[in-house]
């Protein structure tokens, strides 16, 4: 059965009925409960997965598919479930802080939406389960950096977060990943059997293509403008932590320069999140080192579309990640045509493949890719007719289809 929001309800009672006003009995196909918590922050790396695969399964006709959402989440997320959302409430006028909310939604929320929807199966599209779980669940942990790598594990609050969600997990029926090496690490680190782990490959929008001219010129020449890009550039999107090797980065750039025969600038997309040194290494001392003031632009946070348009515009793509449990910044690149060079660490040959050249992300393998891609157009050219076939082997619609199969896979094995 599947419950749609009361349009006139009163915000006390939509907060103690959960935004329910109608029940329509359903067919007798079983019934996915889909858990909508991260389609609150769709612009997330969980948020567009999330996203992503509910437009996909609901089309499904093998079973019906719900939204399981806390009865407080954003208008836009109920219209997401067209009118297949079960909703609960936290307890009657509490209004709890955010980290407390999650916790009470992981813990208590979601199992109380799947029994009162009396679902077959819930999927968690992120690291986190109930302890306790009436209904089989599926869950998906999109990587293991807290564990791989100690510096991410957080304080003791957050290291006894970790411990609870690790426990839950081991009880799900299935675990989805997004790579193979990020499976392996699952097991090794969870200790969940490889058996219970299923990688499953993630994609792109559909917004990520080559410009198409016109209109798409017209406002990349109107980019350069606002960024004050003159010269031909390298891009880099993914974030400035530790594991992102920034600092190599910038030195390899420094190191390609005098070897590279057009005038270029690296271009870098983001900021850090705090002013935590050891977690978000400063890249200006290296800049300023290197006498780079003008040849490195840090462009602070961008749109959305901003992004896509730099893609577009960027010469090469350069991605220097120790360590990504997928690596979605340069299969966008390669989606736009732009020729990429990629770190060749943990799951990222999986996803560049033959489409862009992998290198050990130090600085002096950096520079060498850089100027022997910079001065050669071939070779450009290639990459772009490479990248593109690369990234055409992804697509949303190849990830639900087999996320599908793992839920036929599970409800095949209850009965």
């Amino acid at each position: 059965m599947f419950f749609r929001r009361s349009k006139d309800a009163t915000p006390d009672r939509e907060a103690y009925l959960g935004r329910v006003q109608s029940i329509t009995v359903m067919s007798k196909k079983p019934t996915i409960g889909f858990d909508a918590f991260f389609l609150e922050n769709p612009m997330t790396g969980m948020g567009q997965y999330a996203l992503h695969l509910w437009q996909e399964i609901r089309q499904c006709d093998d079973f019906n598919a719900l939204l399981l959402m806390p009865a407080d989440a954003p208008d836009a997320v109920h219209d997401l479930a067209e009118g297949r959302a079960v909703s609960v409430a936290p307890p009657v006028g509490s209004r709890l802080p955010a980290k407390a909310r999650k916790l009470w939604w992981e813990q208590v929320g979601v199992a109380a939406a799947a029994r009162r929807a009396q679902v077959d199966l819930v999927h968690v599209p992120y690291f986190s389960a109930p302890l306790r779980q009436a209904a089989p669940f599926i869950v998906t942990v999109h990587d293991a950096i807290p564990f791989v790598l100690k510096e991410y594990a957080g304080g003791r609050a957050m290291g006894s977060y970790l411990k609870l969600v690790s426990r839950a997990v081991r009880g799900a029926r299935l675990i989805l990943t997004d790579s193979l090496h990020s499976a392996g690490d699952i097991q090794r680190y969870l200790g969940i059997p490889s058996g219970r782990i299923r990688a499953i490959p993630l994609a792109v929008g559909s917004e990520f293509t080559p410009a198409s001219g016109g209109e798409d010129a017209a406002r990349i020449e109107f980019l350069r403008e606002r960024f004050g890009l003159t010269r031909p550039f390298v891009l880099n999107v993914g974030g400035f932590d530790r594991r992102k090797n920034l600092p190599a980065l910038v030195e390899g750039f420094a190191m390609a320069l005098p070897a590279v025969e057009q005038e270029t600038d690296l271009v870098i997309v983001g900021s850090p999140h705090s002013g935590n040194v050891n977690f978000f290494p400063p890249l200006e001392p290296v800049i300023n080192r290197h006498g780079l003031g003008d040849r490195v632009k840090l462009t602070g946070f961008v749109s959305e579309q901003d992004k896509l348009d730099l893609y577009r515009a960027a010469t090469a793509f350069v991605f220097t990640s120790t360590y990504e449990g997928f690596g979605l910044n340069p299969l966008e690149a390669m989606a736009c045509g732009t020729p990429v060079i990629s770190s060749n660490r943990s799951s990222l040959p999986e996803v560049v493949g033959d489409g862009g050249i992998l290198i050990d992300p130090t600085p002096g393998e950096i520079a060498a890719a850089l100027a022997v891609l910079l001065n050669d157009a071939n070779l450009q050219e290639a990459l772009r007719q490479r990248g593109l076939e690369q990234a055409h082997t992804f697509s949303w619609s190849e990830t639900a289809r087999q996320t599908v199969q793992a839920y036929r896979d599970v409800l095949d094995n209850e009965r």
